[in-house]
Parts: C-alpha cells; sequence; structure tokens
C-alpha cells in the first residue's frame, strides 16, 4: 500500500498441488522452478513412473498466468557437470532438490546425457544443460552457478550458441520416457 513493492515473485519448490495453487492465486510475477536435464518435469511431461518430484508443467502453468519463469538447479548443483570433483571454492557437499537421494547418483545420472557430447551437439555436459534450459521458450532466466570467471564466461558462450537442436531435444525426451 506504500507503494514500496513494486514486483515480487515466488520460490517454486515445495508440494506441487500448493504450487500450481499458488500460482492461481498470488499474482506473484516471477517464480522460481527447478528444470534440468534430470528432471525436466516444471516444463515437460514426464511418465508415471517419473522416479523424482514431478513439478507436473509448472512452467507452463505459471506462464500462462503471465510469470517470469526463473528456472533454477540448471545444473542440478553441479551434477551435470557430470564429475564428482568440486571446485576448491564450491560448497563441498550439495543436497540434491527434486532428484536423486544424494549428489553422486546425480552425477551419475547426468551420464544418460553424454550422448550429447558424444554426438556432437554440445563440446560438454554443463553446456548441454544450459542449452537444454534455454531451450524452453517459457524460461525467462536461467539462473546458472558458476565457481569463477571462467564459469561465467563458459556458460555466456553456451547461452550464445543457442538452444539445443529439435533433434537431441527429441532423444532427451526419449531418454526421459524409457
Amino acid at each position: 500500500k506504500e507503494g514500496k513493492v513494486k514486483f515480487y515473485g515466488i520460490n517454486g519448490l515445495g508440494e506441487t498441488e500448493a504450487l500450481h495453487h499458488a500460482v492461481k492465486v498470488t499474482g506473484a510475477y516471477s517464480i522460481q522452478t527447478c528444470y534440468n536435464l534430470i528432471n525436466p518435469s516444471a516444463g515437460q511431461t514426464t511418465p508415471q513412473n517419473f522416479p523424482f518430484q514431478n513439478f507436473k508443467k509448472l512452467m507452463n502453468q505459471a506462464s500462462k498466468h503471465g510469470m517470469g519463469i526463473i528456472a533454477i538447479r540448471v545444473l542440478a548443483g553441479g551434477a551435470l557437470s557430470g564429475t564428482l570433483q568440486r571446485q576448491p571454492n564450491a560448497a563441498k557437499t550439495v543436497s540434491p532438490i527434486a532428484t536423486s537421494k544424494d549428489y553422486a547418483h546425480d552425477v551419475t545420472h547426468a551420464q544418460t546425457f553424454r550422448f550429447l557430447v558424444e554426438q556432437g551437439y554440445t563440446d560438454n555436459l554443463v553446456e548441454a544443460a544450459i542449452r537444454f534450459a534455454i531451450s524452453n521458450s517459457n524460461v525467462s532466466t536461467a539462473l546458472i552457478g558458476f565457481s569463477n570467471l571462467e564459469q561465467l564466461e563458459q556458460a555466456a558462450e553456451y547461452v550464445a550458441k543457442g538452444p539445443l537442436p529439435t533433434k537431441p531435444l527429441k532423444q532427451i525426451k526419449e531418454i526421459w520416457h524409457s
């Protein structure tokens, strides 16, 4: 009422049905939600037996309500680098959010997408993860974690390459549904 807050957003973590309800009733301008190769359910249809939290296309619902979408956990806390090794200044341990039971399992799951590198679509898994996130037209912003300037510059280069092509996106969907 005093005009101190012009725009506000919500954090899209929690019970899926409650999140969908919040999108409908809060009038928020944006939402942060997990969206990555391991758990794409906030923006993609996933099978009934999907092993992780199913956000039931929360991004699509939020977009229909005019909300900006901030994709978070794009690299799944670093697991989509494909290695257990952490940067010296990075958090020593990372708890998964809406994915596997632990970081090591997320890293193992990330290997499923190595075909993107092997078939020449990307140079590495980090590029694959970033370009996957920006491939969804509902994503307004992809929040990408980095530990140093080189990683920031690399992320900018990957974004400049644009979304992943249609063919590998279809292959990714086949993996989720297999």
